[in-house]
């Protein structure tokens, strides 16, 4: 398998994980979340394609930025929490997904033979370092949503 062929299937991996937590939680930030994590997967896929027919790269319009998605307040993470079961466990899938992306075309990055080439692994590279950045905000709020409501009285919430 080439490495694109591993990409496109990791891409592809990525954004079905994402459409299926979405659908499977329609009612929480869970949903607009992911709706726009796999939009932003099917976006990479197509790069990928585009480069392997044109061998050439063109930066694509950058996408929806994902803290339109994200909670209004800290209050709303604690809600986010509890309404939905394990929450915490499905945001910490999704940014063990795209570390391993970033890893993978951080590798490839290396060796790139044309300025092409190294384009579209630096975007692929940039794009993924943004979710999971992004991920890790999200998963830390929700951690300090839980400590604050268990320790309430010996917490001092920062502000996000």
């Amino acid at each position: 398998m080439s490495i694109y062929q591993k990409a496109i299937q990791l891409e592809q991996e990525g954004a079905a994980y994402y459409e299926e937590q979405a659908e499977k939680h329609p009612e929480s930030a869970i949903h607009s979340i992911f709706k726009t994590l796999a939009k932003a997967e099917h976006r990479h896929e197509l790069a990928i394609l585009e480069y392997q027919q044109q061998n050439a790269f063109v930066v694509p319009e950058a996408t929806e930025p994902m803290e339109k998605t994200f909670f209004a307040t800290a209050a709303d993470v604690e809600v986010e929490y509890y309404l939905v079961p394990r929450a915490l466990d499905v945001y910490l899938t999704a940014l063990e997904m795209e570390r391993q992306s970033i890893e993978m075309y951080q590798e490839q990055l290396e060796q790139a033979e044309d300025e092409a080439e190294t384009a579209l692994l630096e975007w692929l590279v940039d794009e993924e370092k943004k979710h999971y950045d992004q991920l890790d905000k999200l998963i830390e709020m929700i951690r300090h949503g839980d400590e604050y409501v268990t320790h309430a009285m010996f917490t001092n919430m920062p502000e996000y």
